[in-house]
């Protein structure tokens, strides 16, 4: 009689344990990746706004020119240049925005743009941005 109770035991024991072992963070599996990877895409295509299209969420900053330019509705994680550079302007969206000194936004951002501040620096120009 107490065979059996062991068996049964040791049976209940080997589920739980390959259950834990399949649910461990660190377990191997395709789909939990396949979807980190699409959320991370669908994140980085995501506007830096609560509404896009409503006119309200822009990025713009000023040449030494004065010349204004405005992205609309800009989007996370998408590198923003301008070839005059930028020595001021406002973050009108609802993600904090990274400035960079040179184009293509690489290495680490000098300056960072809170959700609706702004900024004015005439003697250290921009030339890419990107919300986060």
């Amino acid at each position: 009689m107490w065979y059996r109770r062991r068996a049964l035991h040791l049976a209940v024991g080997c589920a739980l344990a390959l259950a834990a072992i399949g649910t461990a963070p660190g377990a191997v599996s395709a789909k939990p990746h396949a979807q980190a990877h699409t959320q991370a895409q669908a994140r980085a295509l995501e506007p830096a706004c609560d509404s896009p299209g409503t006119g309200r969420c822009y990025f713009e900053w000023f040449d030494r020119s004065g010349n204004r330019t405005v992205v609309p509705d800009p989007e996370i994680g998408v590198c923003y240049e301008t070839a005059a550079g930028a020595i001021r302007g406002a973050n009108h969206t609802n993600r904090t925005v990274d400035l960079w000194p040179r184009a293509t936004c690489r290495d680490s951002a000098t300056f960072l743009v809170p959700s609706g501040r702004s900024w004015s620096d005439p003697f250290q120009p921009y030339f890419s941005f990107m919300p986060r």
